[in-house]
């Protein structure tokens, strides 16, 4: 009897994490789609403000409502363009327990 309680107890609190911390996991990976869907080519030529609209239009699309200057940053020097793409969440798991969730990807083009 004890066995399946804690059976059950365990496979529910996979669960709950699996639904709280899977969209942040979903979100991360439309930012990188987004990401891959630059023009390869342009983006070196491509204006800062281009690039950010291009997230920006991108990311309406699929819904999503953080604000790009505050998940992604654009450097460049003489012969490259690096986006550094930092995504960070803070989700409540129960009382007073929180999980912290960070991604980082950079991309360089040339």
């Amino acid at each position: 009897m004890y066995g399946w309680l804690l059976v059950l107890v365990i496979g529910a609190g996979a669960l709950t994490a699996t639904l709280r911390l899977g969209p942040h996991y979903i979100d991360y990976n439309i930012i990188l789609g987004v990401a891959d869907r630059l023009p390869v080519d342009d983006v070196h030529t491509m204006p800062r403000e281009q690039i950010r609209e291009h997230f920006k239009k991108q990311l309406r699309v699929e819904n999503f409502r953080t604000p790009i200057d505050e998940i992604m940053s654009i450097q460049r020097d003489g012969t490259r363009t690096v986006l550094d793409i930092t995504y960070e969440r803070r989700e409540h798991m129960l009382y007073n327990v929180d999980v912290v969730l960070t991604f980082s990807e950079q991309r360089t083009y040339q």
